[in-house]
């Protein structure tokens, strides 16, 4: 049990680090089509391997199909629920920060491909995209194309049109743009926070353990004649005691406090 709470600082700091998910569904059939189910996953991996590389490695990991397997529900039914929800239901589930599905379909004699992206917690469809080919081939060719600019959202800001048609480079990387430069302070602060948090609440722990063997030592060498003695064994077991309480309310406080910088800067 012991083991078990001690792990519980490290998982929190551990956490402080964790980058970004993203989910690429399956995409899925939505009406009779002329395509295997072997041609639609081939499209399914080649969209999540454009995700792999339209994202910056180092703060962003796109979930393989054995990942987000093995991130199910263990029960059948709640499994089988899940499946039938939609994405941003799926995202949560398995923790991941973005999801992304697609559909294919037929649009006229062309076969047609949509693709959505969305941001999980919110629910925000951060933006989607439809092409269309006369075969397979050609719509693997068009996720080429088209798909990385959909999920390099994730990562920039807004595209600026200005004038009206005329898109430009997102503000946040287009050098003609002053923009003011995101500090990374508050990532700074909150990783101290969470770092002296989990620290505390491991102290406190420890010192739980600590008090709860003076506290054996002391009856087990309990002598109701000799008052000094017992006194200075109690007292060890009291301060033992407050040290417990002391730092596990401020470990509390301090990791609740990284987490609030985390959300809301």
């Amino acid at each position: 049990m012991y083991k078990f709470l001690l792990s519980l600082p490290l998982f929190a700091v551990a956490s402080t680090f964790a980058v970004n998910t993203l989910a690429v569904l399956e995409i899925i059939p939505k009406s009779e089509i002329d395509v295997s189910i072997t041609e639609i996953r081939h499209l399914t991996d080649e969209l999540r391997r454009q995700a792999v590389l339209a994202l910056p490695s180092d703060g962003y990991a796109v979930l393989t199909r054995d990942n987000m397997i093995a991130l199910m529900p263990p029960d059948e039914a709640e499994a089988e629920c899940l499946a039938e929800s939609c994405a941003v239901d799926i995202g949560r589930a398995i923790g991941a920060e973005y999801i992304s599905q697609g559909s294919i379909g037929s649009f006229g004699s062309e076969l047609s491909v949509s693709i959505e992206l969305y941001e999980t917690m919110s629910g925000k469809l951060l933006g989607s995209i439809v092409m269309e080919s006369s075969d397979v081939k050609g719509l693997m060719t068009a996720i080429r194309e088209q798909s990385p600019s959909l999920f390099q959202r994730i990562a920039k800001g807004p595209v600026v049109v200005d004038p009206p048609g005329k898109a430009k480079l997102p503000a946040s990387i287009d050098p003609g743009i002053k923009q003011e430069s995101k500090s990374n302070t508050s990532t700074y602060v909150a990783i101290a926070l969470d770092v002296l948090g989990a620290a505390a609440l491991g102290f406190g722990i420890y010192k739980h353990v600590d008090a709860n063997n003076l506290y054996d030592d002391y009856e087990k060498k309990y002598n109701s004649r000799i008052k000094d003695e017992n006194e200075a064994k109690f007292k060890k077991v009291e301060d033992a005691r407050t040290f417990r309480t002391v730092s596990l309310i401020a470990g509390g406080v301090l990791l609740t406090s990284g987490i609030a910088v985390h959300i809301w800067f």
